[in-house]
């Protein structure tokens, strides 16, 4: 047991740290989003795009939402169905998860102050570049970027992996990539629109990563 849980905590700790640790020394938030607004004409010619805005944005965020309206009709049917009983745990271990992933996004969106890329002179707007841990420039308005918040709708559901590991583990790697492939399905997006850098989801990422893997230790270990 403690060798799984140092597996699913520290492991990802050490990639975590290590890959934002590269991209900070090398600048690759920059890099990367100099590629993509030299890709689209020198402007976010993506920003507003049926396929970036209207489907992945806008219909992506409907789809979380009825994502969670399912698990919550699921957590009530927990308490009034027999049958359904026995999900309970795992349903409501869920649902924690995923409520804290997004609490502590939204924190961090709120009291780091990062801007995304659409909003810097870099890329054509009015506000000059502040690293994560930078100095801002006095009068210029905190932003509301960091980490990704749209990205986190996904990963907020790496839960379902620890579900599938505890439940039905020759479905654990299939469930994961699916998660997987939707959070980039949207940072991917939000990154083509110049919602936000590398860093971002690499971050949002990490944070629901912690979250599940804690929550899940947690949540379980009350039924010793």
């Amino acid at each position: 047991m403690h060798d799984i849980r140092l597996r699913m905590t520290l492991l990802p700790t050490l990639i975590f740290v290590v890959l934002a640790l590269a991209l900070a020394i090398t600048d690759g938030d920059l890099w990367w989003g100099d590629q993509l607004y030299r890709l689209e004409g020198g402007s976010w010619a993506l920003r507003g795009a049926w396929i970036t805005n209207d489907l992945i944005h806008d219909r992506g965020r409907n789809l979380v939402s009825l994502m969670t309206l399912t698990l919550l009709l699921a957590i009530g049917l927990s308490f009034s169905l027999e049958k359904f009983r026995s999900w309970r745990r795992p349903l409501l271990y869920l649902l924690c998860s995923a409520l804290i992933s997004a609490a502590i996004v939204g924190l961090l969106k709120d009291t780091t102050g990062m801007d995304c890329p659409w909003d810097l002179d870099r890329y054509g707007g009015d506000k000059a570049y502040v690293s994560l841990l930078g100095t801002r420039p006095e009068g210029q308005e905190p932003g509301r970027c960091f980490p990704a918040g749209h990205a986190s709708g996904a990963y907020c559901w790496l839960g379902l992996f620890f579900l599938a590991l505890r439940y039905r583990p020759s479905w654990r790697y299939g469930v994961l990539a699916a998660v997987v492939a939707l959070g980039l399905t949207f940072g991917v997006a939000q990154q083509l629109r110049g919602a936000h850098f590398v860093s971002h989801d690499l971050w949002t990422v990490y944070i629901c990563w912690m979250s599940a893997a804690l929550c899940y230790y947690w949540v379980f270990r009350l039924e010793r």
